[in-house]
């Protein structure tokens, strides 16, 4: 079976270059799969990684990216459009990977797990009815409903593991699983219109067809991190042509993971501790971070 690795990436340059910065930590440590960036821009990916024989670009035209928001416009809906046409145009294990992704080791076992008919997202997020506040509030949205939306698949438990959609892995053959996620995703949208009801979708589909394994040891997700965007767009602004291997040193040599790490370390202190923090001024802030001279 061929390996694939997915991205979407397209509008604001803030959301490639983080694509850039994803498929580059993947590329320092390449475990033979194709990169397929799905994206309205390939040339900005081509002004950094060249004609690497890797990655491969679908360009999609705005009209269509437009489109696979469907009627309920929720921009989360293309992930899983982008999903579907690469199960009905590439034949093997696919791995989808949000763009503020980066790789810390390589994919062979995932890519094996997958060919083995396992499936994959990124961590276990709790359960709905006492995992993070906006679980609970999600299972009460759906207890309230009671019912009364026949949801596909069936009702959602409130013993439902949520898990993230930062990373998804499952086989091209996956493809009916994939309609019924975007089914649900229509009808949870509807119901209580939030950014994660794509992944409670996933989530549920994917529990029900068999074990969901968690792609965390090899990728980390850093969602909270928004603040790097202008690091990252000073690293590739640097004027000139440089070599593939130039560019993986420049990028590696910034920790995004650990900045991460020290952001959702701070968030996690109790919210008067925050507070008290803030007001002194010694709330979280991005340290200065020196971007690789070119």
């Amino acid at each position: 079976m061929a390996d694939f690795l997915l991205y979407q990436a397209y509008g604001s340059p803030a959301i490639l270059n983080e694509a850039l910065f994803s498929i580059l930590s993947y590329l320092r440590q390449e475990s033979g799969a194709t990169v397929l960036v799905y994206t309205d821009n390939p040339a900005h990916f081509r002004a950094v990684l060249g004609d690497a024989e890797a990655v491969q670009y679908v360009e999609i035209a705005p009209a269509q990216w437009r489109a696979w928001r469907g009627e309920i416009d929720f921009v989360h809906r293309v992930k899983i459009e982008v999903l579907q046409h690469a199960a009905a145009h590439c034949a093997g294990n696919l791995l989808y990977a949000d763009t503020d992704t980066v790789f810390l080791k390589p994919l062979a076992e995932i890519f094996a797990a997958l060919g083995k008919g396992e499936r994959f997202m990124h961590v276990g997020e709790g359960r709905l009815r006492d995992g993070n506040p906006l679980n609970r509030k999600i299972n009460r949205a759906l207890q309230q409903d009671a019912g009364r939306t026949a949801l596909a698949g069936g009702p959602i438990s409130p013993d439902t593991r949520m898990y993230n959609a930062g990373v998804l892995g499952l086989r091209s053959t996956d493809a009916p699983l994939l309609a019924e996620v975007l089914a649900l995703t229509e009808q949870l949208y509807r119901l209580y219109p939030k950014h994660v009801m794509e992944q409670l979708a996933f989530s549920a589909v994917l529990a029900r067809a068999g074990a969901v394994r968690e792609a965390a040891p090899w990728v980390y997700h850093y969602w909270n991190l928004k603040e790097i965007r202008p690091v990252l767009d000073e690293l590739f602004a640097a004027p000139g042509p440089r070599p593939l291997a130039a560019w993986q040193a420049r990028a590696g040599a910034l920790d995004v993971p650990a900045l991460a790490g020290e952001k959702a370390r701070f968030r996690q202190r109790p919210g008067w501790q925050r507070a008290v923090l803030r007001w002194v001024g010694r709330g979280w802030q991005l340290p200065a971070v020196a971007v690789p001279a070119p």
